[in-house]
């Protein structure tokens, strides 16, 4: 049993005090010990009654669920990387707000210790309700999201949603670990007034370090509205369907337990098509089959460091500092539907530095290629972000953030504005095949929090931004020359919540002579970022 251990051992053992003693060699796991915390703590000053219907209504996250993502057992030899690894699996499933995974006794006689797994849940069963109204036409969705059904684990969520073109309605299921075997599962079905989308997925991840293989079957289809914009205005829109498959094998090869290689090979199948719908008045995109074998290298170096307030706030962020990198190699086949025999290589790398205790540089160089006929498409991306630290509720972070783009597809475009990084602009305020985005930031973290559900912090920035390269479509003329904006917003983070929601509450004004971009303007959002 996971939670017992022997009674003569029991009388043993001592609680730590001295972490030296489980830093000798030959020591083993003879008990793992679980304590569960509902969402909220009902001892803190200034909860009430909504904090306890909140704690009595929610299924807290079984203990079997909770073991079955450990990586370690009784009997076990200790080891400390093990239980680390474990405490950032646990973190990064949705329904877990935090986790701490400790020795808690020291047996002597045994030469053993009992270790303690404490996790804290977040609130899972979300209700979605969204509404709006605009130039005579109503939008609203409505719908429930539970991402631990049950204290399972597993995420069931229902949607209805109706808007100007079509109405339909999305179920999907999704199982992170299908009883403790380390398979993963996903079903999603949409059917919509103007066509169906669906997505199947069934995996063995790499879901550890040490993991020896993986393997996945994807299959999806995928219809979707795009829309051609030019100063933030529709030009021109158009249905894409797109029909997937891929399936992968994946092996560890040789090397040390902080540097692990990788060798993925797979089949991918990607037919694209379009169609016209009644507000289509430009040509549509050539439609393209992209179908393709593949092989990946895979480098990942283990060097995670609990850091603070980098990405989010007053919450651990699993950060590697070590460099991860991967190179796909794909050669098109027409045997497997592809239009023209041809190539395609993606390519990635990250890397994470501590130049000092309190200054952080994160970086990462990605580059797709497609050589197929007469096109020769490229994309290369970079982002780079740099974190000072000036106390423990402030930092100044600075985003540069770079594409560099030739050939792209028509419904691929790089767009500018609103959520693409240039914050006092319109959505899709201007498009093109190159883009670049640079911000500075002042972020504040303060302790208060809104009813024990908010925590709250503020910001101010600049952001400065261009995208272009476009071609002329519609008839208002392509601004394609640098912006800049600037604002103060407030961050409420939702510190229970399964989704880990950040609300951006943002009051930005541009700084540019057209009368038209108006002046200050309130904008709010949810992003997962601060």
């Amino acid at each position: 049993m996971l939670n017992t251990a022997k009674a003569e051992d029991k009388r043993s053992c001592t609680r730590l005090f001295d972490e030296a003693d489980i830093k000798q060699a030959g020591l083993t796991i003879s008990a793992v010990h679980f304590e569960q915390e509902n969402v909220f703590d009902l001892t803190e000053s200034g909860t009430f009654w909504l904090h306890r219907f909140a704690n009595y209504s929610h299924i807290i996250s079984k203990q079997q669920t909770i073991a079955n993502e450990l990586l370690f057992s009784p009997e076990d030899p200790l080891d400390l990387a093990e239980l680390a690894e474990t405490e950032r699996l646990l973190r990064n499933r949705s329904y877990i707000r935090d986790a701490d995974i400790k020795v808690s006794q020291y047996c002597p006689d045994t030469n053993s210790v009992e270790v303690l797994v404490k996790t804290w849940d977040n609130w899972s069963l979300l209700p979605k309700i969204d509404f709006s109204s605009e130039g005579g036409a109503t939008e609203y969705s409505i719908g429930i999201a539970e991402d631990n059904l049950l204290g399972t684990g597993n995420q069931l969520q229902l949607d209805y949603a109706k808007d100007a073109e079509r109405t339909g309605y999305m179920f999907s299921f999704a199982s992170p670990n299908i009883m403790g075997s380390h398979w993963q599962a996903l079903t999603r079905y949409a059917n919509n007034s103007d066509g169906e989308s669906y997505q199947f997925n069934v995996q063995r991840p790499f879901y550890r370090l040490s993991s020896p293989w993986a393997v996945s079957v994807d299959v999806s289809k995928e219809k979707l509205q795009i829309s051609d914009y030019v100063l933030g205005e529709t030009v021109n829109q158009y249905d894409r369907t797109q029909q997937g498959f891929t399936s992968y094998l994946g092996l560890r090869l040789a090397g040390t337990s902080k540097r692990i290689h990788r060798l993925n090979g797979g089949v991918t199948l990607d037919d694209v098509s379009f169609t016209a719908n009644s507000d289509t008045l430009f040509e549509l995109p050539a439609e393209r089959n992209l179908s393709r074998v593949w092989l990946e290298y895979q480098l990942l170096e283990d060097q995670y460091r609990k850091l603070y307030n980098i990405n989010q706030f007053n919450r651990v962020e699993d950060i590697n500092l070590g460099w991860q990198a991967y190179v796909r190699v794909g050669q098109l086949q027409t045997a497997l539907g592809a239009d023209a025999r041809g190539w395609q290589l993606d390519a990635a790398i990250e890397k994470a530095w501590s130049l000092q205790s309190d200054l952080w540089l994160l970086a990462s160089l990605n580059y797709h290629g497609l050589k197929m006929a007469d096109l020769r498409q490229q994309l290369l991306s970079t982002h780079w972000q740099l974190v000072y630290q000036l106390n423990r509720q402030s930092s100044v972070v600075g985003v540069l953030d770079l594409q560099r783009g030739h050939d792209l597809f028509d419904d691929e475009a790089l767009y500018l504005g609103g959520d693409t990084g240039l914050r006092a602009f319109p959505l899709f305020y201007q498009r093109g095949d190159n883009r670049m985005v640079a911000t500075a930031e002042y972020r504040y973290y303060t302790d208060w929090n809104i009813l024990h559900i908010f925590d709250v912090g503020f910001a101010g920035f600049a952001d400065a931004g261009r995208s272009w390269g476009a071609e002329q479509r519609g008839e208002n003329e392509i601004d394609d020359s640098i912006l800049y904006g600037v604002g103060v917003g407030i961050r409420l983070l939702s510190t229970h919540s399964s989704r880990g929601t950040m609300v951006h509450i943002d009051l930005t004004r541009p700084v540019s002579d057209n009368p038209e971009l108006g002046n200050w303007q309130w904008r709010v959002t949810a992003k997962r970022r601060f």
